[in-house]
């Protein structure tokens, strides 16, 4: 049952802009169908997917001071186009919770064992594997010269393809074959690198760092070494600052979570690693253009800059509860420096709409304040406290259970760091179907084990 969830969810074109994200995805209409029939043919799963009653407390002053702030913030900013307005901002508000809890519904419901999860893992693995070669593959081939893929790209594309709206970033038909650069069925190459970087690699890379002989079928192992090694592939092909800071993040978090004896051969390979690619953007002009673009003298970044400055702005002039989502918009043009608002991105797209939210952590100050931010920190701490007992537990166990829950728990903690990282500095896509069915995902194998391995030490 839970093999469908993830091949659903990586199908992010939105057929409307007035709905969020989300809720203009296909995925929205699948496992919403799901839930309400398994709902009404097994009516009593209500109070067990029903959150408990601290956290539905916890949910309920959020949604209450959001409206108060949304009501107070349409009467002080008025009707603009920088922001989303009271009636269209509570719908896409109500409808960003909505998708938070069906994530989370639809996992607490398929996910109840250690067989479901190794079920929907497997599901996970086999979607990365076709996606990447059903799909990546192509457009890589394409940026190396195959152009007649173009006919298999572009109608592909404008199926399943998210697109940004008045952007003539798929002029060509498909987003590959206007920029050049490999986004799969996402709106931009950075969201491609955020798939691949958060959703899919952190369980990977974890999953090489066990020892080879512990697995009973080592081609799980190599299946693994193999769809990492793509993944770093994609990242680098992508041609986007995010997919080099993913590189960097991953690659800390595997070493600094790697045991001793790997920590030192990991430095090492690292050391010759570093010098390879100063030796190969010495000497090969395609990857000393590639690294200046996208790193060293990286252009464009006024916006980006700018607009976390006005975030922070936005937050310190409201810092406890924030200014309501849908209304930062404003607050972000009236608090942008200047300097950051001469270069065309600006003047031909920002200027018109609402400003988004181009640095999640700042955006989410911005919008929910330091009292809701700490509070989720606090809950997202109390979950990591418990897993952090459950891995003790596992520490030199190699039975293929324990291993499944090590490399899962080990997995969620490569998440959150890298989510954490991502999100000082740019968009995170954290609330994409993906991203939440792993981190839910997690969430409940904690649990799982949890009770798994208590419940053996009790007998």
């Amino acid at each position: 049952m839970v093999n469908w969830l993830m091949p659903f969810a990586i199908l992010p074109k939105t057929y409307t802009f007035f709905f969020f994200d989300l809720f203009s995805q296909i995925a929205v209409v699948v496992f919403g169908l799901f839930i309400l029939v398994k709902l009404y043919l097994q009516p009593t799963q209500l109070e067990d997917v029903l959150p408990k009653t601290s956290t539905l407390r916890i949910w309920g002053v959020f949604v209450v001071v959001q409206l108060i702030l949304m009501t107070y913030e349409s009467f002080v900013v008025g009707a603009t186009t920088r922001v989303y307005g009271l009636l269209h901002g509570l719908l896409m508000f109500i409808q960003v919770i909505l998708s938070i809890w069906m994530a989370y519904t639809i996992q607490k419901m398929l996910i109840r064992s250690y067989d479901d999860a190794i079920k929907f893992m497997k599901s996970v693995v086999i979607t990365m594997a076709v996606y990447l070669g059903v799909i990546v593959l192509p457009q890589i081939l394409y940026l190396f010269g195959f152009t007649s893929l173009t006919h298999w790209i572009n109608p592909i594309a404008h199926l399943f393809e998210r697109h940004w709206e008045n952007r003539n970033f798929y002029d060509n038909g498909s987003y590959v074959t206007t920029s050049m650069r490999v986004n799969g069925f996402e709106p931009e190459a950075a969201y491609l690198a955020l798939l691949v970087g958060i959703a899919f690699s952190p369980f990977l890379l974890m999953l090489i760092q066990e020892p080879l002989r512990a697995f009973k079928n080592r081609w799980i192992y190599w299946t693994a070494i193999i769809l990492g090694a793509a993944s770093l592939g994609v990242l680098l092909l992508a041609k986007t600052t995010t997919g080099f800071l993913l590189i960097g993040i991953l690659a800390l978090v595997y070493w600094l979570a790697a045991p001793k004896k790997q920590k030192i051969s990991l430095f090492f390979l690292g050391i010759i690693a570093v010098i390879g690619v100063a030796l190969t953007y010495i000497t090969v002009p395609s990857v000393h253009n590639l690294l200046n673009t996208w790193i060293f003298q990286k252009g464009g970044t006024d916006n980006r800059l700018g607009g976390t400055i006005a975030l922070i702005r936005t937050w310190l002039q409201h810092p406890l509860f924030g200014v309501g989502y849908g209304y930062e918009g404003q607050y972000i043009v009236d608090n942008l420096p200047a300097w950051s608002k001469n270069n065309f991105e600006y003047m031909q797209v920002y200027q018109h709409q609402a400003y988004p939210i181009l640095n999640d952590t700042f955006g989410w100050l911005a919008r929910y304040g330091l009292v809701f931010f700490l509070i989720f920190i606090w809950l997202l701490f109390g979950l990591v406290k418990r897993s952090l007992v459950v891995l003790k537990e596992l520490s030199g166990k190699f039975d293929q259970r324990s291993m499944f829950y090590r490399v899962s728990i080990k997995a969620f903690y490569m998440t959150i760091i890298t989510v954490a990282v991502v999100s000082s500095v740019t968009p995170s896509n954290v609330v994409s179907w993906p991203i939440l069915l792993m981190l839910f995902f997690y969430w409940r194998v904690i649990h799982i084990a949890e009770n798994d391995v208590f419940a053996k030490e009790s007998e």
